[in-house]
């Protein structure tokens, strides 16, 4: 098999702005529910078009509720998930790609 020449060249520049940024979300924090599971997440991993409209169709009268059992097989029967607790380590994922401009 022949072998091909490739330049990998980094621009050290976007590499010291990515280090800066991924020194920015290192740590445990609170991020608004919202911010999280942006209406773009839910039309491509659920049923619903908004968050809001995803927790209105699964009958939660407040967030708290949010990771109960019920609300678990809510995101089973109308998600991609298995599961909350694998929506929210998806959207977390997504989440520091877009803090990272990844």
């Amino acid at each position: 098999m022949d072998n091909f020449k490739v330049d990998i060249s980094f621009d050290d520049s976007k590499l010291k702005e990515l280090q800066r940024k991924s020194k920015e979300l290192n740590g445990e924090r609170k991020i608004p529910l919202t911010e999280l599971l942006p209406d773009s997440f839910i039309r491509q991993y659920t049923n619903s078009q908004t968050l809001q409209a995803m927790i209105d169709a699964s009958g939660m009268k407040n967030l708290e509720e949010i990771s109960n059992e019920e609300f678990s097989q809510f995101v089973s029967t109308h998600t991609r998930f298995g599961n909350w607790e694998e929506m929210l380590k998806m959207a977390t994922t997504e989440y520091v790609k877009r803090k990272l401009g990844l």
